[in-house]
């Protein structure tokens, strides 16, 4: 009887979350106006205490290169 070995693949690295300023320099707003979009539902982001009444954001840039790459938000795109 064979015992067949596979090797393990370490999972791909998780990609990091970044602060409110980097974000916004990456999709290309100020930080207030990024957070007045997050609040509203508009942008993802991520709260760190969804609980709390002051939230601190966290986003991740994946989300929102797909986010400002929608057809939808083509548009609405800030030059």
């Amino acid at each position: 009887m064979s015992t067949q070995i596979t090797p393990v693949v370490p999972p791909a690295a998780a990609e990091p979350f970044v602060d409110p300023d980097t974000a916004a320099a990456f999709v290309g707003i100020t930080r207030r106006t990024l957070l007045q979009k997050v609040r509203a539902g508009k942008i993802p982001g991520h709260p760190l205490d969804p609980h709390s009444k002051k939230k601190h954001w966290k986003f991740k840039l994946s989300e929102l290169d797909r986010f400002i790459s929608a057809p939808v938000n083509f548009f609405q795109q800030p030059t």
